[in-house]
This record gives C-alpha cells, structure tokens and sequence, in this order.
C-alpha cells in the first residue's frame, strides 16, 4: 500500500501532466490568423452562362480552377436593397458587404463614396501589422473608396486605366516583394469586349485573355507560398454583373442574366455556397434568390483572416461561405401599420447557442436554433434606420430597416 501523501502526490503529477497535454494540444492546435492572407480577383461583366461555356471548352482553365459556383447581385428586387446592375454598385457591394442602402453607390460615378465599412478599414483597423492594397483597371473603384485611402486604409491603391497587363503586372509584383494582407485586383476587358461585341468570339477571347492573367497572378502566387510555407493564402474569384440578354451589349436592370454573377474559391465552401436554398422566400427570377450573393464575399474574406464580428455593431449584409452556417435567408419586413418588422430566416445547421437577435446594437431576443421568425414589436418613435442582427453558431448577418417617407 502507498502512503496518502505518496498517493496525493502522484495525483497532483498526474494533474499537472494532463494539464500540460492539453495545453500544448490547445496552442498545437491554435490558428496563428496573422499569417492568413487574402487575394480577391474581380473581372468586370462576365456573364456566368458565357463563362460556363469558355470553361467547358477549356479556354479558361485557370479561372476552372477556382470552382466558380452562380450567385446573384443587385439586391432584392422592390426593397432597399436593390441597385442597378452597374459596375459601381456591384463592386461596392463585393467590397463592403453590403447593399446599396449602406453604401449607397447607386451608379457609374466617380465623384460617389462608400458610406458602410469596407473590407480595406475593417482589415486595417483589426491590427496595425496589416496591409492592404486595391489595384484596378477601371479607376472609379478607387475614387468611390478614396476616403479608405485619405485614411490608410488602402496602403496602395493603383489605377491602371483600362490596362488589364498593368494591373496583372502590378499584382504579380506585390505578390513578389510586398507584404500585403488582402490585395484586390480587378479585370477589365471582358466588360469592354461585351460593349463593343456583345456575346459571342471577341468575347469568349476576352474571357480567355483575362485567364491567362489570372494564370499570371495564381502563379506569382505559388511562387510566394513556396517561398513561405507559413502563409496561408484564401482566392476568390467573381465578378460585378451578368449581361443583358439576348445579345449581352448591355447591363443596368434586373434581369436575370444582369443579376447573375459566380463567386470561385481555393477552399471548401459550406452549404451557402454550395447547397443553394430550392425553395427560396423570394421565388421570382427561377429562383435566383436562393443562391449566395456577392454580399458573401467580404464576410468569407474576414472570416479567413479571423476578425471577429460583433454583433453589436455588425453592419454586413452577407454571410460567411466558409466555416459555420448562421442563419440563411434572412429578410426584414417592417410593417408600419402595426409598428412592427417581421424577420424571417432559414436554418440548415443546427447550434448548441442560443439564437440571438440584436437591434441597432441591443440585444433583444435570445430564441433557439429551431426559431424560424422573430416579431419585434417595441419599435422607437420615429422608426428607423434600423440595423437587425441575427446570430448563430457566432456567425452574424445584418439587415437594414428605413421608415418609407411619409405620403404629402
């Protein structure tokens, strides 16, 4: 027989020792986000069916690569939320988040400022050892970010004018010799070639011009991560609008060959992406509405780099395409007659946490993962903005409320 002070001698060893395991399994197991990095490559007006068609014919096949999956832009069509399928619109939505309500570049104008939290300051502001960098062909993306680059946002910001081969140049180099976190390049003359010709040989040749610079830029960027192994590197791939049917010569309105749009990736995707809802709240447009939008983007890209999105502030419209699935769907309805916004979601992945849902940054409902709508009837006087957040499984997603003006 041991002794009891023996026996609770061991036993204290044995803690220790059990301690020290699981410590080292917990920082073995720690995800070192700083070493996270982003690419996002933007190719203007390609339309997903015509891309579809260079990729089956094996003229594209390093956009291939990237697996890219259909989705939509433009908004809901009839609520504050839709905009014109426009490249200003578009892209603004691909970097904020968010639609044209928060970051209201409702056109093609240089003269226009985001007014909702970029990707580029949400980056920056996360740590101060983090870069990013915009280089693009058509210059206006930059003059409607400008206030991120006055502010530091954007360390670089490049306008190449029309020239995809400056702007693939450029994007190689940083890839090269620069230090940067996220780097955004966007594409050009596939848009142009759609203008000029509509659908057809010019523009299956854009397309295909356009993917040997992507092939550019993903082999810069093999180099780099040979170069640093450590590094951990998310692509995306999409673009701003489809093409106005039949021809393509055109884009603005809702169609649904304007509003269809792809987003690729380099990773596995979850359900959102790759398990679209067949039968969506909104069913018009066959359905579009239950594919991810381009909203997705900028939260997938936060959610690669590990920023962590609370709640009480959150103001992204999109939802993660990696890791958890939050809520899907989500749409607010405000009726004024009752005083009252309705919201409505989908779940598909069950959470051992609460539900949450916050207004303007209060917390007011805590429900369970199997809730599928929430009625909030303790609205202040005079309605709106309102922002509602919806959490689950830590993943938030935002809608935004306005009061319509009064009738005269």
């Amino acid at each position: 027989m041991y002794p009891i002070a023996r026996l609770c001698g061991i036993a204290v060893l044995l803690g220790l020792l059990a301690a020290l395991l699981l410590k080292n399994m917990l920082l073995g197991d720690a995800v070192d986000f700083h070493r996270h990095k982003a690419l996002l490559i933007g190719i203007d007006g390609v339309q997903y069916e015509q891309l579809k068609h260079a990729m089956d014919a094996g003229k594209a096949p390093f956009i291939t690569q990237l697996h890219p999956a259909m989705s939509y832009t433009g908004g809901i069509i009839g609520s504050s939320t839709q905009q014109p399928t426009f490249s200003g619109p578009g892209w603004a939505t691909v970097l904020t988040g968010a639609w044209v309500n928060r970051h209201r570049i409702a056109g093609n104008n240089s003269s226009l400022r985001n007014k909702t939290d970029s990707l580029f300051k949400l980056i920056s502001l996360s740590s101060p050892t983090r870069h990013t960098a915009s280089i693009v062909s058509w210059n206006p993306i930059n003059d409607n970010f400008i206030d991120d680059i006055n502010a530091g946002f954007i360390e670089l910001g490049v306008k190449c004018g029309g020239d995809d081969q400056c702007t693939t140049d450029r994007t190689v180099q940083e890839l090269r010799t620069g230090n940067f976190d996220f780097i955004f390049v966007h594409l050009d003359q596939a848009d142009n070639a759609g203008h000029e010709n509509g659908f057809g040989p010019r523009y299956q040749e854009a397309i295909a011009r356009v993917d040997l610079q992507i092939g550019q830029i993903l082999g810069a960027l093999d180099k780099r991560k040979q170069q640093n192994p450590d590094e951990d590197w998310l692509v995306m791939l999409t673009t701003d609008h489809g093409r106005r049917p039949p021809d393509g010569y055109d884009h603005g309105e809702q169609s649904r060959s304007e509003k269809t749009t792809f987003i690729g990736l380099n990773k596995p995707a979850n359900e959102e992406l790759t398990h679209p809802i067949g039968d969506p709240f909104d069913s018009r447009l066959d359905g579009l509405y239950g594919f991810a939008s381009v909203a997705d983007i900028a939260p997938t890209i936060l959610a690669h780099l590990g920023i962590n999105s609370d709640p009480e502030r959150y103001v992204i419209d999109g939802v993660p395409l990696i890791g958890h699935v939050g809520v899907r769907q989500l749409t607010a309805t405000l009726n004024t007659a009752t005083r009252s916004v309705s919201l409505r979601w989908r779940v598909t992945e069950g959470s051992k946490q609460p539900l949450r849902i916050y207004r303007s940054g209060q917390l007011i409902a805590k429900l369970t993962d199997s809730s599928r709508e929430y009625i909030d009837t303790e609205l202040p006087q005079p309605i709106g903005p309102l922002n509602y957040t919806v959490v689950l499984n830590d993943v938030p997603v935002s809608r935004l409320i306005t009061e319509p003006p009064a009738k005269r």
